[in-house]
């Protein structure tokens, strides 16, 4: 197992505080999504992933037991795979078995326990593959352009790995900014395999991401626990309440955290008022129709070249190559 490389973690953990900051600050509040995944936020999301209303996780394991193979045969032989906000590594465990002569395998993640659990779960599963981890922030163009050249990455074919619908996360804007920066790791004539979800009933939605046991609130309402532990902050969890809504023009799910009252919150030392039913917009989940998704990855420079759906047309994989 390959030391972890790092890159600026002072930089990240003052970007947290920032980022609440000035998210808090707006006119419509909001915190950013990739903060989710502490320990409790990481085992959490796991939870969510077995969930009966919660289909993605299902649906893509599905997708890949039995696409694996064919993928792999589009593949070349000794590629180097990163994999941006790694998780678990339950889903790239799919791939290594059916890849041959894998070079390395390259967890790239922001968040030191998040390596450390992919880390302990591969390792013995694959126990010749050299896994080299990546500490630093897939979305900050800048970290990922000195990680890249730093590491070398940029100057060999790589795989670029992004399952789950976690592009769907970010505005359209952003979502393309990200995709450049895969564009630039994926290296020398390489390839991106991103999952996204696609558009469907509407309530299948909404109960995907407000399940009955309550998981997915607990998984929201975290992200204000780890603010007061991490930064100071005196955030009363038992008032504020989770909730999911469709934005049909945006296409996309939005959750929410709502203040039952007017109230104050600090957060290392500056203040912030709520008043009765205001809202922190935490996450954006954006549902896409495959022709709109291959238009978005042409103005990250990338093609799609080949997609595999379920059966229900759910979720779709998608193989992406450099223009």
């Amino acid at each position: 197992m390959s030391q972890v490389t790092t890159l600026m973690t002072t930089d990240i953990d003052n970007r947290f505080l920032n980022d609440v900051i000035a998210g808090l600050s707006q006119q419509q509040k909001n915190l950013p999504c990739k903060y989710f995944y502490d320990d409790n936020g990481a085992a959490l999301f796991e939870q969510i992933t077995e969930l009966d209303e919660y289909y993605v996780t299902r649906t893509e394991l599905s997708i890949l037991t039995k696409h694996s193979q064919a993928i792999a045969k589009l593949l070349p032989d000794n590629l180097s795979i990163i994999e941006p906000g790694c998780g678990s590594g339950k889903k790239i465990a799919y791939l290594l078995a059916h890849l041959v002569n894998v070079k390395s395998f390259v967890p790239f993640e922001i968040s030191n326990e998040m390596l450390n659990y992919s880390l302990a779960h591969l390792s013995p599963l694959f126990p010749e593959l050299a896994i080299s981890p990546l500490l630093g922030d897939f979305t900050h163009s800048q970290m990922v352009k000195q990680l890249s050249r730093e590491t070398q990455l940029d100057s060999q074919t790589n795989l670029v790995y992004f399952p789950g619908s976690t592009i769907g996360n970010f505005s359209p804007l952003k979502a393309i900014e990200i995709m450049k920066n895969f564009h630039r790791l994926c290296g020398i004539n390489g390839y991106v395999l991103i999952g996204i979800d696609l558009l469907k009933d509407r309530q299948v939605l909404l109960d995907a991401y407000d399940d009955k046991q309550g998981v997915t609130a607990a998984f929201n309402k975290n992200l204000l626990q780890r603010i007061n532990a991490e930064l100071n902050a005196d955030f009363d969890l038992s008032q504020f309440n989770h909730q999911s809504r469709f934005n049909e023009k945006l296409s996309r799910i939005e959750m929410h955290l709502i203040s039952n009252c007017d109230q104050t919150v600090t957060v290392n030392g500056e203040s912030f008022s709520f008043s009765q039913g205001e809202s922190i917009h935490t996450e954006n989940s954006h549902k896409y129709a495959l022709q709109a998704f291959t238009e978005l990855s042409a103005q990250a420079g990338l093609r799609l070249e080949q997609t595999w759906q379920d059966e229900q047309g759910y979720f779709a994989l998608c193989l992406l190559r450099p223009i």
